[in-house]
């Protein structure tokens, strides 16, 4: 079963778009991510649905604080491999801001596929195919973010780690326990060594500036 977030602040075509991708794609669930207001709300509702890949609407700024192409950079600055597509009822020239690529641009008018009309189907069919294939590159990508982690977790309790190395475990146990692929650990454990260390890169730089200000 692959699964597909949706994110649209007018998600009017949610139930529509959500049987035409049953009908001929059984395996396949849309997820509406309704009752998010902000950015980080949307990132857990990732985490909690264990979505696949996701589909979010361009024009969103008039409801929220971003559009979808804004939202879309920060969910890959914390989940980097899950593909993220622009669905839009503008033209897609209107798309101009450079933080989505055109491939991973779409219009809504792929959803019609009335009539059975065989390009709009071939459209169609090819559009589900990239998610699916999208699905399957996140899903052995984390297969081997999880060997990271396992050589970041080795490293980290013999104490070697260096402050970005701890940033990265961190990122990585957030993403793979949330997809229920490795533990999930008390969060007193995965903060206290990373606070110490950044509390005492913290001191050293007071204590450099503090010497410039001295000379």
């Amino acid at each position: 079963m692959y699964k597909i977030g949706y994110i649209d602040d007018h998600p009017d075509q949610y139930e529509n778009y959500r049987k035409k991708i049953k009908r001929r794609f059984p395996d396949i669930d849309l997820i509406l991510f309704d009752g998010c207001k902000t950015k980080e709300e949307f990132l857990e509702r990732i985490y909690k649905e264990q979505v696949d890949v996701m589909l979010i609407d361009y024009k969103m700024a008039g409801t929220f604080s971003f559009d979808g192409s804004t939202l879309i950079n920060y969910i890959n600055d914390q989940v980097r491999d899950l593909e993220c597509f622009i669905l839009t009822g503008v033209e897609q020239d209107k798309v101009a801001d450079g933080l989505v690529a055109e491939r991973n641009r779409y219009s809504k008018t792929i959803f019609d596929t009335e009539g059975d009309d065989e390009e709009k189907l071939k459209k169609f069919f090819d559009f589900i195919n990239v998610l699916i294939e999208s699905a399957n590159v996140f899903r052995t990508r984390r297969e081997q973010k999880k060997e990271e982690y396992k050589v970041l977790y080795e490293k980290r309790k013999k104490e070697t780690l260096s402050l970005k190395e701890e940033e990265e475990y961190l990122r990585l146990y957030k993403v793979l326990s949330s997809y229920g692929m490795i533990e999930e650990l008390p969060k007193e454990v995965l903060t206290i060594d990373f606070e110490e260390k950044l509390d005492h890169l913290l001191r050293i730089g007071d204590a450099i500036l503090e010497k410039h200000r001295e000379e």
